[in-house]
């Protein structure tokens, strides 16, 4: 058993909350991503959702004595190899973590050696808990998120239920790219999917509140229900806004005549994001003679083959592959110079940089799934390609490259929507869902 490993499985170390919050209730989330920890009280953690805990930290009620985020145990190799995009929290900002299991345990191990545990680690969390904030688990083989929720209605206790994706097409779309054979699709068909569903069917009749990433789930699972809501989860607020003066300046920069088009990319470099269609459409527009470039922000297990990529198509001097950076002002500094970013999901996905694209005045071009057609109906900063070809995205970008007033029209819709659309705004929304629909709570509860 490795240092890690110990520290995931150890519950007997000072600050764990059934010795420091036998009074007090406190505000636990359940989170399916992992965290590392350094010590006894510091934790690394994901750069943007670290912003996100600390204005919720703000917002929840003083009667709280601190979030508890019980999560897997970041892997030794992942830390290392994600250093660069995580942030260190420490147990003083109102945050600690329980690692209960490691990450990437196999099915037959986690069930063999850490589901008896984190059972009981789970019940002693909930013990002390005043809201639960959870959401379905996506994976059937680990349910850790239902483990969280059958406990915690068991207890009695209040639930915030979160889901921040659309799901149900992945099914269809992992099977006409060919990922899925016939059997995987069959097995995701009938299966996994149907256990997702029934997931999102008990929590509007058995959580107190339930927050959907999308209007159609909304209206699918929570119909004449009014403790179900449409949200959206950003992470940036007001300073992190393109300044009226800066929009401006980039306005009249994007207009210049005969100027290349830059386009970025940021986040994980991993295979369903579909970077490599991003580098075949510019492959395709630089053929045709437009002067396109573009800048790969990230890292992931992707970034080898997307050189090779590069490399083999010629692109080596207008793609620049850039590694990961801290969310705030060094992402704002590499993304200074482009107008627009690219979003080529090849499953249904949310991802939080597209607001963090929008509130630096970059529009988007994306593939048509679910969440990005929504945006673009909302924000009117976001240009459409048919998923999951490269073709129609060298199209929309290339539409984008000649018509550059059309272009500043969705550069200052983007920075609109973002300003609509902060953190603390929908923070505040979601206090007033809450003192509306929650048990137990006061005028002053989260």
């Amino acid at each position: 058993m490795n240092e890690q490993t110990a520290h995931a499985l150890d519950t007997s170390m000072p600050g764990h909350p059934e010795q420091v919050h036998s009074k007090m209730k406190s505000y636990v989330i359940a989170l399916q991503g992992s965290v590392y920890r350094i010590d006894t009280d510091t934790w690394a953690v994901e750069s943007a959702y670290s912003h996100h805990l600390i204005e919720l930290i703000s917002s929840i009620d003083k009667s709280f004595s601190e979030i508890v985020v019980i999560c897997p145990a970041m892997s030794d190799e992942a830390y290392a190899r994600n250093r660069l995009s995580l942030s260190e929290m420490k147990r003083t900002s109102g945050v600690s973590f329980i690692t209960a299991y490691p990450e990437n345990v196999s099915p037959r191990v986690f069930w063999t050696r850490h589901a008896a545990r984190l059972l009981r680690e789970i019940k002693s969390t909930l013990r002390h808990a005043g809201i639960v904030h959870s959401g379905m688990s996506s994976d059937i083989w680990r349910p850790f998120m239902a483990m969280v929720n059958v406990t915690a209605w068991s207890m009695g206790k209040p639930v915030l239920f979160i889901v921040d994706i659309d799901f149900r097409m992945n099914t269809w779309r992992l099977r006409r790219l060919g990922v899925w054979s016939r059997k995987n699709y069959l097995t995701n068909r009938l299966f996994h999917d149907p256990m997702r569903w029934t997931q999102l069917w008990l929590a509007p009749r058995l959580c107190d509140l339930v927050l959907l990433k999308s209007p159609e789930l909304v209206r699918d699972f929570g119909k004449g229900r009014a403790h179900v809501k449409n949200f959206l989860d950003t992470v940036h607020a007001s300073e992190h806004i393109l300044s009226d003066t800066a929009l401006q300046s980039r306005l009249k920069s994007l207009r210049q005549p005969g100027t290349p088009l830059k386009l970025a990319y940021f986040g994980r470099l991993v295979p369903y994001k579909g970077v490599d269609k991003a580098i075949e459409a510019v492959g395709i527009l630089r053929a045709r003679g437009l002067d396109i470039r573009l800048s790969i922000i990230g890292d992931g297990p992707c970034r080898e083959a997307l050189c090779r990529q590069i490399e083999d198509a010629g692109l080596q001097t207008v793609v620049t592959m850039l590694p990961s950076v801290a969310y705030g002002e060094p992402l704002f500094a590499a993304l200074a110079d482009c107008h627009a970013s690219l979003a080529t999901p090849l499953r249904e996905d949310t991802p939080r940089s597209a607001f963090d694209s929008m509130a630096r005045g970059l529009p988007i071009v994306a593939f048509d799934i679910a969440y990005f057609t929504g945006l673009a109906e909302q924000s009117g900063a976001v240009a459409l390609a048919t998923w999951p070809d490269a073709q129609s995205l060298a199209g929309e970008i290339a539409a984008l490259a000649e018509d550059r007033e059309r272009l500043a029209e969705m550069t200052s819709n983007a920075v609109a929507f973002a300003r609509a659309n902060t953190q603390p705004i929908w923070l505040a929304r979601r206090q007033q869902w809450t003192r509306e629909h929650v048990r137990g709570y006061t005028e002053q509860a989260v």
